[in-house]
């Protein structure tokens, strides 16, 4: 009996203590609140009368004193990026919100501020020093040195505050770390953080260029999307040497895509080569790119692999088809016509099902009707074997 008393003892002890916890903690977050709400009033009207200021003389030394002591505190940074934030989603980051940042908050301040937990306190520094667009030379070091840190959210963070630095030569050293080390970047935000960079984007994309062999096969994709995302043109030449002495299957593929989308016949012979690829990525994206490259050939090449045993390799032969002769649709000479007579199953289904996503087409009883003129979609030898071309259509 008295094991059981003491266990329930125990239990409502636990029970009181847990409860306790609880209060006191809310208690000491509406606390931490209200000290918060407290000090942004306090420090409104000084930021204030400096933004609207137009020389900044206006506010005091002892003011400039106050803001700088106050932001020291947990409770003051806080206060100040409520303040902050929502002067740049009003304004944005003006000259003088900028100025003002730097004349009251360093690099060191945030280090040894303890506004979040130490587990996290990295990742929300360097956070803090992109949005603040910090650029020092600590600034940039750190960021560089936190791209190895284990941590997802820090080295993302770390490429968000080289990125608006604006600092040319930090972006190729970062990636150049990034190049020699094995830790998981994403490629998406690699390009990403290229497209918004925040300084010169032709210096960037010169460097990019003449650096590109110095990195990894991740960092070459990244900038061969990027420059198709901006269809920068100026590097086409470098491009297609890179590409041609490639053998990654991605880099050749994102050169590819490249040159679908920026024009240069002597890329052409690289595009027409790889349809012959063993890889079916590799022939998808040629039957994409080769419509930036209008000719008999082209049309010939288009409807040879139109029947490849790939699916993506024969919608997009059917995609760029239809694109090219668009306009000759209704041509009883054209290839998409020749096509959809052909008798091979595959090659007719593909371009039925383009035509049929296009709404050029429907589908009614045993035919397809295009347009202004009808085809006969299905021959009589197939007819005896049960085939309906309206049934491949979905």
């Amino acid at each position: 009996m008295d094991l059981i008393y003491f266990s329930i003892i125990f239990f409502l002890v636990i029970l009181l203590l847990v409860i306790l916890y609880l209060v006191f903690s809310k208690v000491k977050q509406g606390m931490d609140h209200r000290k918060v709400s407290q000090l942004e009033i306090e420090m409104q009207p000084i930021v204030d009368k400096y933004l609207e200021s137009q020389s900044g003389s206006i506010i005091s030394e002892n003011e400039m004193v106050d803001l700088r002591k106050k932001v020291q505190t947990k409770a003051g940074l806080q206060a100040f990026n409520s303040i902050y934030f929502a002067r740049v989603k009003q304004d944005g980051l003006t000259e003088k919100l900028h100025q003002l940042v730097a004349l009251i908050i360093d690099f060191q301040m945030l280090n040894n501020n303890r506004i979040v937990h130490n587990k996290y306190r990295k990742s929300y520094v360097l956070y803090l020093c992109a949005e603040y667009y910090m650029n020092s030379e600590e600034v940039t070091k750190f960021a560089l040195e936190s791209l190895d840190d284990p941590s997802l959210y820090v080295r993302n963070n770390a490429l968000r505050v080289l990125r608006n630095t604006g600092n040319v030569d930090a972006i190729i050293e970062a990636y150049r770390r990034i190049s020699k080390g094995k830790l998981y970047f994403n490629n998406k935000v690699i390009v990403d953080f290229m497209g918004s960079f925040c300084g010169d984007m032709q210096e960037l994309n010169k460097s990019l260029a003449s650096h590109m062999a110095e990195f990894c096969p991740k960092i070459k994709r990244g900038i061969l999307d990027h420059f198709t995302n901006r269809r920068i043109s100026e590097y086409a030449d470098e491009i297609l040497q890179f590409i041609e002495a490639s053998s990654d299957k991605e880099i050749i593929i994102a050169g590819i895509r490249y040159f679908g989308v920026v024009h240069k016949q002597e890329a052409y012979p690289f595009i027409v080569e790889k349809f012959k690829s063993k890889h079916y990525e590799i022939r998808a994206v040629c039957a994409r790119a080769i419509g930036l490259y209008p000719c008999e050939e082209t049309i010939t090449l288009l409807n040879e692999y139109i029947k490849d045993a790939n699916w993506f390799v024969r919608y997009n032969c059917a995609f760029t088809l239809f694109h090219l002769e668009e306009e000759n649709i209704f041509n009883k000479d054209s290839s998409i016509r020749k096509v959809i007579s052909e008798k091979d199953t595959f090659a007719r289904d593909i371009m039925i099902y383009t035509l049929y996503s296009k709404g050029l087409i429907n589908s009614d009883n045993d035919q397809v009707k295009l347009a202004c003129f009808q085809i006969e979609n299905v021959e009589k030898e197939e007819r005896s074997n049960g085939f309906k071309t309206n049934h491949l259509v979905h």
